[in-house]
């Protein structure tokens, strides 16, 4: 079969953007097609399809420093993009398709830069025993797609700082990301840019393929994504999409201690328990009513605890618990 090679560049940093890019260029993927698209995130986590956030990341920390979560469609763990990190993504009919090939080109448009990284077998890329590279796949309807990380100049602490869970009893059903040594390329090779790496990679695609693709620039304007943007931008998607989980919080307070147990299923509470020693005779029993069966959301639980807690400390002290350890 002949086959019709494009190249895409994301205007956009980000992520709902590109993910429904990516979406989109999987849905609309002629059978002859071979696609390789580069873009970019600015200050992002991306969880993967089966993961759940309230496990992989610090929620709070997250929403203070305005950094946004999005899940994408394929499975692995969960990774923290800026505009040190470049990704890949190729989109073929399943005939047209290879991931060994697609790792080859990758690996042939670093070595350009004195870089000799290889394929563990797994999902990553390595160099010196370190990881360079996440990648992940999903098939849908025919089409497959293969995605991953290139970390050039990333701000490695902040994936200690952002995938990090709060200091919560957490029990969870989903996949769980798994720790990795990594390393930025320039670490490696002091003349790697971004910029650079994008001309090495559309360098080796073309020498691959042994063809001339057209680099396509592709923004807001160039494609209507109005309808998979509304997916990528809904709490539904990103948050109620977590596999069922239950978490536990026990804190001591003036007036008593408080244990707070639930249990949530598709991003809703499912069942709610308030153990406390405290004296004070507050309804807790209508507060675990008014909380089931609503959304997993710390201003849902605040908002409730406001309604029914009498007692102005309790009530003070509750609202600071939620927001401090939910947000």
């Amino acid at each position: 079969m002949h086959k019709n090679f494009k190249i895409y560049i994301s205007e956009v940093f980000d992520p709902k953007f590109n993910l429904s890019l990516e979406q989109w260029l999987m849905e609309n993927n002629a059978p002859d097609e071979v696609v390789f698209f580069l873009w970019q995130n600015e200050n992002t986590i991306v969880i993967g399809r089966n993961q759940n956030p309230y496990k992989e990341c610090d929620i709070k920390k997250l929403n203070e420093d305005k950094v946004q979560l999005v899940r994408r469609l394929s499975g692995g763990g969960a990774v923290y993009h800026d505009l040190g990190n470049l990704n890949f993504t190729f989109i073929a009919a399943e005939e047209n398709y290879n991931v060994i090939d697609n790792m080859s080109l990758i690996l042939k448009g670093l070595s350009r830069f004195g870089i000799q990284g290889y394929f563990n077998g797994r999902n990553d890329l390595m160099v010196q025993d370190r990881k360079f590279s996440g990648n992940a796949f999903v098939s849908e309807n025919g089409v497959s797609c293969h995605h991953g990380t290139l970390l050039v100049d990333v701000d490695l602490s902040k994936l200690t700082t952002y995938l990090t869970v709060s200091p919560l009893k957490l029990q969870s059903k989903g996949i769980d990301s798994v720790a990795s040594r990594v390393v930025n390329l320039k670490e490696i090779s002091k003349n790697i840019t971004i910029d650079s790496l994008k001309e090495a990679l559309i360098d080796s695609f073309n020498e691959f393929y042994e063809t001339k693709a057209e680099v396509v620039a592709l923004n807001e304007k160039t494609v209507d994504l109005k309808a998979y943007l509304e997916k990528y931008s809904s709490w539904q998607w990103n948050f109620s999409e977590s596999p069922d989980f239950s978490i536990s919080i026990e804190e001591k307070f003036p007036w008593g201690m408080l244990e707070l147990y639930i249990e949530f299923s598709d991003g809703k509470i499912e069942k709610c328990r308030f153990f406390t020693d405290a004296i004070e005779l507050e309804d807790f029993q209508s507060l675990e009513r008014a909380l089931e069966n609503t959304e997993f959301k710390s201003g849902n639980i605040i908002e409730a605890i406001e309604k029914i807690i009498n007692n102005e400390q309790i009530k003070l002290d509750l609202c600071s618990l939620i927001s401090n350890k939910l947000q």
